[in-house]
């Protein structure tokens, strides 16, 4: 068993493609990011993972504007997908989309996926080569909660001893910067509780719009930087204009490997 798959995360469109954030342009930076997927790593990769933050503001356009940019096709599918993304050079690409703390959930299940109506969260999971991928939700708010019914859901998702990839918009470990930290869940001891023992190849973040790499428990923990602007990793704020990143992501005999690319815009 083996393959290869593309995680990006934080996006942040805004409901025109011209609208900027901070002064920059994250309509822009996602498609050079899709655009260079496309042309380094799409032939080997088997689907594209966003866990969370795709809009910035919240408004149905913002999710218009993100079905067109990725050119998202095919049926609605449930959440999180997939979709088929087809923009900058991507043909059929199987896109999964995790929400974030900024998508607004009747829009993101809506807009996106024909969902009837909201789910108030979306733990989830889906099945690639083997491989079960458990989507985990903490809630719409900038600090991380951890509801009852997730860490049920973990539990339950964990019982089949299949070997599984954990994807989240939120962290699990600190990266050492005080003001990243204080959105870490209060509590998150249970998470590691319930997670122990069990057959975790990793576990994929979002949300600190910073690249980092951590072993917990012999259990790799990789976040990722945004498709558009960066936080330093230091206690105070501070926004970075740094490269976007993306990863690819390698499973092979049960063991998960990585490289990081780094966009230039």
């Amino acid at each position: 068993m083996s393959f290869s798959f593309v995680q990006i995360t934080d996006h942040h469109l805004r409901a025109a493609e011209g609208d900027l954030i901070r002064g920059l342009s994250p309509a822009y930076a996602l498609r050079a990011v899709a655009r260079h997927i496309a042309g380094t790593v799409a032939g080997s990769a088997d689907f594209i993972v966003s866990t969370g933050d795709l809009v910035d503001d919240q408004t149905e356009a913002a999710y218009g504007l993100a079905t067109r940019l990725l050119g998202l096709t095919g049926q609605p599918a449930a959440a999180p997908g997939p979709l088929l993304a087809n923009a900058e050079g991507l043909h059929d690409m199987p896109f999964y989309c995790l929400p974030g703390n900024h998508d607004d959930r009747d829009y993101f299940f809506r807009r996106l996926f024909g969902e009837a109506q909201a789910r108030p969260l979306l733990n989830a999971r889906f099945e690639h080569e083997g491989v079960q991928f458990v989507c985990l939700d903490w809630g719409p708010q900038t600090k991380a909660l951890l509801h009852h019914e997730t860490l049920d859901y973990l539990a339950q998702s964990l019982r089949s001893g299949q070997p599984t990839i954990l994807l989240m918009h939120y962290p699990v470990v600190p990266v050492g910067a005080g003001w990243l930290d204080q959105f870490l869940a209060d509590g998150l001891e249970r998470f590691w509780q319930t997670v122990a023992g069990h057959n975790v190849l990793g576990i994929l973040c979002g949300h600190l719009h910073t690249s980092y790499e951590r072993i917990v428990d012999n259990i790799p923990v990789w976040g990722l930087r945004s498709t558009v602007f960066q936080f330093a990793v230091q206690d105070e704020p501070l926004i970075c204009l740094e490269p976007p990143h993306y990863r690819l992501v390698t499973v092979h005999k049960n063991v998960m490997t990585s490289r990081v690319f780094e966009v230039p815009l």
